[in-house]
């Protein structure tokens, strides 16, 4: 009976690959996974129901088995079209390893290792398919074409929820948190600077989209995005959309490695410096106040420095996988009352992954997202061959920059629930594939 099943199985990953509709399925499913985790399902929710914002353990089973049916997928289309090898992708890169390996003890040690551990491997299944859907698509102008079709029922759909549903489009006197905000625009997200950092990523697709030959459609793209930053007040994005996309431009045309060591980690260690700088030299904060127009950032920095203070009495191990903050381990810092007691991260990528999985877990962090990536568009830039090549590695580069310069502002790194991170993730893998490409023609010579 099983041979029979085999059989079955095989004959028909034989029938799907020989059809001519595989690569229109590849395009689907790519679209597809984008859209879901772009939304996480919940496109225009509602903030005017505390049970609706409320997400204790930040999942549900919508989600939850929409991202393992995702996975699936994703597997049996790439088995199917014969590039089943990039589905162990992930076991062959010894920092992700390490990564994940450390996050599985400190969670495993953690008070609470069942939901720590329930956390990561969802995390890990969103890595396993942001780095395996580029090979859904046939090539790169399939890739950037499945990107622009996403970016743009986004956009359409955010702008026809603030004319239509304003109420589930923008943040209003209404919703039952942040009433301050009333007004901002958050399209079909949760929040205002979810949109905002979308639009800024949306931004990076127009500009590649009209290097490659769309112009009409890029710059589209381009200006009702910014448009949408705009009217989002995302400040976060806005400060650093200008020089994630410049810097990102210059990074893949420089020749010399140390000038752009300098530029790409200067950027983000710039603003690593102006917000982490307050709570970790309190000395300096006459100086902060002087050149910053809000030194608080908008309070961020009350959580910054409860987040400091967690680490420093957990520095090796952390709390595990992205459950400090909802088990109330908090309160062993601050007051039940406090306004900071009940955020849900620190609003720094860098410190949530230092709670999660302690000085070490942040290193490796470090070690995947920022020096990796690094060394391979270092790897990539000579061998660039054409326009649409540079184009593509610019595009790249920009999301990789603004993902790390953002991070310091908002909890991306290593979070499974936000978009951007799976974007970040996407062009991570690309860097990993067209790197280790580089190097297989150069050993090939």
């Amino acid at each position: 009976m099983k041979d029979i099943a085999q059989g079955y199985w095989h004959s028909f990953l034989d029938t799907l690959a020989r059809t001519s509709a595989l690569p229109l399925l590849g395009w689907l499913l790519f679209v597809v996974a984008t859209l879901a985790f772009w939304t996480q399902l919940e496109p225009f929710r509602s903030l005017q129901d505390y049970s609706a914002v409320q997400d204790v353990t930040q999942s549900n089973d919508l989600r939850k088995y929409t991202t393992l049916a995702m996975s699936a997928l994703v597997v049996m289309f790439l088995w199917a079209d014969g590039k089943g090898r990039h589905v162990f992708d992930l076991a062959r890169m010894p920092v992700i390893v390490a990564v994940l390996g450390w996050a599985a003890f400190t969670s495993m040690i953690s008070a609470s290792p069942s939901l720590a551990m329930n956390r990561l491997i969802l995390a890990v299944i969103v890595i396993q398919i942001a780095y395996a859907v580029p090979f859904l698509l046939k090539d790169v102008t399939s890739f950037i074409d499945a990107l622009g079709f996403c970016a743009t029922l986004i956009i359409a759909a955010s702008y026809l929820g603030v004319v239509f549903v304003p109420d589930l489009a923008m943040h209003t006197i209404r919703d039952v948190t942040e009433q301050t905000l009333a007004g901002d625009w958050r399209g079909i997200f949760a929040h205002k600077n979810d949109l905002s950092a979308m639009a800024a990523l949306f931004v990076f697709l127009g500009v590649l989209i009209a290097r490659t030959g769309r112009p009409i459609w890029g710059i589209a793209i381009v200006v009702a995005s910014l448009w949408l930053l705009v009217m989002s007040e995302g400040k976060t994005s806005l400060l650093v959309t200008i020089p994630s996309l410049f810097g990102g431009l210059l990074l893949v045309r420089l020749r010399s490695d140390f000038l752009s060591a300098v530029l790409a980690y200067g950027l983000v260690l710039t603003v690593v410096f102006f917000t982490l700088g307050g709570p970790l030299f309190p000395q300096m904060q006459p100086f902060f106040n002087s050149v910053l127009p809000d030194p608080s950032f908008t309070g961020r920095t009350d959580a910054w420095g409860i987040a400091l203070t967690a680490i420093g009495r957990a520095p090796l191990f952390g709390y595990g996988y992205m459950i400090f903050w909802d088990l109330n381990l908090v309160y062993s810092i601050t007051s039940p009352a406090s306004y900071v007691a009940t955020f849900s991260h620190a609003h720094n990528g860098f410190l949530d992954s230092a709670l999660s999985g302690g000085l070490i877990g942040l290193g490796l962090v470090v070690v995947w997202t920022v020096v990796l990536p690094f060394r391979q568009i270092r790897r990539i830039a000579p061998h660039i061959r054409d326009r649409t090549e540079y184009a593509f590695a610019g595009f790249l580069t920009n999301v990789w920059l603004f993902g790390l310069m953002n991070t310091s502002l908002e909890a991306i790194l290593f979070n499974r629930s936000n978009p951007i991170w799976y974007t970040m993730l996407i062009a991570l893998g690309c860097l990993h594939a067209w790197s280790r490409a580089v190097e297989g023609r150069h050993e090939r010579r």
